[in-house]
């Protein structure tokens, strides 16, 4: 099984570890979002999580900063990648990234589990590293659906997150999200 843990901001796998369960594991990253045409994810006026171009002012405000929230997960099945739920905080509130049916992500204010007995949950993904700084979240309710990005219809310049699911070819680069350290 896999078990995974944090050490200086970094992201270790780890094997052996039996049980059904995730529990909080008291750590929390921050991170901006970005997609590969450089758009940055936030929480717009409604709600609403977007992308967009943005100035480096714009890219370091509250609403683009996203928590990286970590559990351990002691699941019997083999997962790859690390058990996490994204969230940002709003007005005292925790903004959590959710999915459901028709692959759409959406917000919703909650607090955070300290532990899942189900094998899943509309706001637990499994985050897998790509490369240095690119990351792929998948659905633990949706397994082989990813999040990734859209054009926003009505405004094009905007994209919005929905999740991808993985085709023959494997998951394509709309759901490959960029980390990137807020300072």
């Amino acid at each position: 099984m896999m078990a995974d843990t944090i050490c200086n901001d970094t992201f270790y796998f780890e094997d052996n570890i039996d049980g059904d369960s995730f529990t909080d594991s008291a750590r929390c990253l921050t991170y901006k979002l970005q997609c590969k045409d450089n758009k940055y994810l936030f929480l717009n006026s409604d709600g609403e999580f977007r992308l967009q171009h943005m100035t480096i002012q714009e890219q370091c405000q509250l609403d683009c900063r996203f928590n990286i929230h970590l559990y351990s997960d002691s699941s019997r099945d083999q997962k790859q990648g690390i058990a996490v739920i994204l969230y940002m905080k709003k007005d005292g509130r925790k903004l959590v990234v959710c999915c459901r049916r028709n692959n759409e992500i959406y917000s919703e204010a909650m607090e955070l589990p300290y532990k899942i007995e189900d094998k899943a949950h509309k706001a637990l993904f499994y985050l897998t590293k790509l490369t240095h700084d690119k990351f792929m979240f998948e659905s633990s309710v949706f397994p082989s659906t990813f999040l990734g990005f859209e054009p926003v219809k009505d405004n094009p310049s905007l994209k919005k997150p929905v999740l991808h699911e993985k085709g023959f070819d494997g998951v394509g680069e709309d759901s490959e999200v960029i980390l990137s350290k807020c300072h």
